[in-house]
């Protein structure tokens, strides 16, 4: 199983996505994000969001958490977080390059399957968990679970060791 991390930033009707040039995700659009090393996910959500936009993010939310099967033959546990507050101006990294959609106009054709599932959810301010499995890129099925605030508290508390 491998741990990861993806973060949004949000502000004034826009969310901060990144298309990647390599790795994983490469040619896509996604939120800021990666693996998560000897760190909590708060501390990863943190420093991949510096390390691929230069942005300084302050107090991540955990709103969502996502188990995906069979994703290049791996299996991965991501933790979605989002926030409001962070400074700094998004800069274009080795790794990729930051750029603010409306919220009317993010590129779902150039992103993830899974993501028009489950993105609205996070910029409406909403908790879940959720499954997904892949073949191939491919979408083969999931599962989604909207919560309440305390519910999504109590299942974090499963999948995390904070």
């Amino acid at each position: 199983m491998v741990y990861g991390v993806i973060t949004y930033l949000l502000r004034d009707n826009e969310v901060l996505l990144v298309y990647k040039k390599r790795g994983h995700g490469a040619g896509k659009w996604n939120g800021p994000g990666g693996k998560i090393e000897k760190e909590n996910p708060v501390e990863a959500a943190i420093r991949e969001t510096k390390e691929e936009t230069g942005v300084e993010v302050n107090n991540p939310e955990l709103c969502g958490i996502i188990e995906f099967y069979d994703v290049y033959e791996q299996d991965w546990i991501v933790y979605i977080f989002r926030s409001e507050e962070f400074s700094g101006e998004p800069k274009e990294s080795e790794e990729c390059f930051p750029r603010w959609f409306h919220l009317e106009e993010i590129p779902y054709h150039k992103m993830w399957e899974d993501d028009k599932i489950w993105l609205p959810l996070v910029i409406n301010k909403k908790y879940f968990w959720a499954k997904f499995w892949f073949k191939d890129e491919k979408m083969l099925k999931y599962n989604l679970q909207e919560m309440s605030k305390e519910d999504f508290l109590s299942l974090q508390k499963e999948f995390l060791k904070i």
